[in-house]
């Protein structure tokens, strides 16, 4: 049976509209760059993953945990050598990360706790799914932990070959699908983007999304 979806929009302006669609309920509130999800705050913005201050940040990763690409390689400078220590104890255990799967250590010098989200390859098979499942997993190991707070990175655009349309697309599904359905602790899940660009695309996309 299909469920009502009920979104709630309040503008810039202070005016009022009510719409409606299927699938999921959920309360949305929209308040300048942020909306509430089931008093959950969703925040997109331009900055350095690297200086914000979150419980914990997602970075993307390979299936061997291993340093690769600018945005991993730079957080795990600033991390320091012991969550690198961390991500081999964990291959020496699992052998490797899934695509769509990902592990949680310690942030070493950077944050709280980092999470390593292994997003697919532009030309795998099931691509979409297992991007929303990466972002999927990373939010609930955050909110398996207690955290209230997390942040990440377009998933599977650096060095994987996807667009940011494909990548918003995906990411903002899991992460409003997450919120509605299962989120205990999390109070915001924030997307950090380097260009304005990005940013646009990614407000757009959740609009269409919400709308």
């Amino acid at each position: 049976m299909k469920n009502s979806y009920k979104v709630f929009f309040l503008y810039k302006s202070g005016s009022l509209s009510i719409k409606k669609n299927i699938n999921i309920i959920v309360k949305v509130i929209i308040l300048m760059d942020q909306i509430m999800v089931n008093n959950s705050v969703i925040e997109i913005f331009v900055g350095d993953l690297s200086n914000t201050e979150y419980d914990a940040v997602v970075i993307p990763t390979n299936s061997r945990l291993l340093p690769s690409g600018d945005l991993r390689c730079k957080i795990l400078r600033k991390a320091g050598t012991q969550v690198q220590v961390e991500c081999n104890r964990i291959i020496n255990k699992i052998s490797q990360v899934a695509v769509g799967d990902s592990v949680m250590t310690s942030g070493g010098n950077y944050t709280h706790y980092l999470i390593h989200a292994n997003g697919p390859r532009l030309g795998q098979v099931k691509e979409g799914k297992n991007l929303m499942q990466a972002t999927w997993n990373s939010l609930k190991l955050a909110d398996e932990k207690g955290l209230n707070s997390v942040v990440f990175p377009p998933i599977s655009q650096e060095m994987r070959g996807f667009t940011t349309n494909f990548c918003a697309k995906a990411m903002l599904i899991a992460i409003i699908k997450y919120l509605n359905e299962k989120n205990k602790n999390l109070k915001n899940v924030s997307i950090c983007v380097e260009i304005q660009p990005d940013l646009e695309i990614f407000e757009n996309t959740l609009n269409e999304l919400i709308s």
